[in-house]
């Protein structure tokens, strides 16, 4: 909005793809073995992404009232200035509503990097788990 031309406050198309980036990373992380979390520390962070998520949902209804065309009045430049407040709000792909249901999808992906990353500390530690047993079968 500083330039004139709508949409949020410096380059957020930019920091969204960055976090776009980085919960691809988690989930090859998770994949590849390279991400595990344990099981408490893995819900701590999901309880925190789910937090957000349940704020955009219920916040969302509001950012679809901002699509209509506010009534600032009846001359052709206030109808102008209407039309573009709706579209900075929802009607592009900068708008704040199209930026936040892009988050959205990214909270969700990393969400399942971290159920991933669960399941991969939980199979380190019951391998792990096994060879210290059979280490201590060995030395008996």
């Amino acid at each position: 909005m500083t330039d004139g031309t709508g949409g949020p406050p410096g380059d957020f198309s930019a920091m969204l793809g960055d976090f776009s980036a980085q919960a691809d990373a988690m989930v090859k992380a998770a994949k590849e073995g390279r991400f595990a979390v344990s099981p408490e520390m893995g819900q701590a962070y999901k309880t925190a992404l789910q937090d957000y998520l349940d704020s955009w949902t219920g916040n969302k209804i509001h950012f679809d009232s901002l699509a209509n065309s506010p009534e600032l009045g009846t001359s052709p430049y206030m109808e102008q200035v209407g039309q573009h407040m709706a579209m900075v709000a929802s009607g592009d792909d900068q708008s704040a509503k199209t930026q936040l249901e892009s988050l959205q999808t990214v909270v969700e992906r990393a969400q399942a990097a971290i159920d991933t990353a669960i399941s991969k500390y939980q199979a380190s530690d019951h391998a792990a788990s096994k060879d210290l047993s059979n280490i201590g079968k060995e030395i008996h």
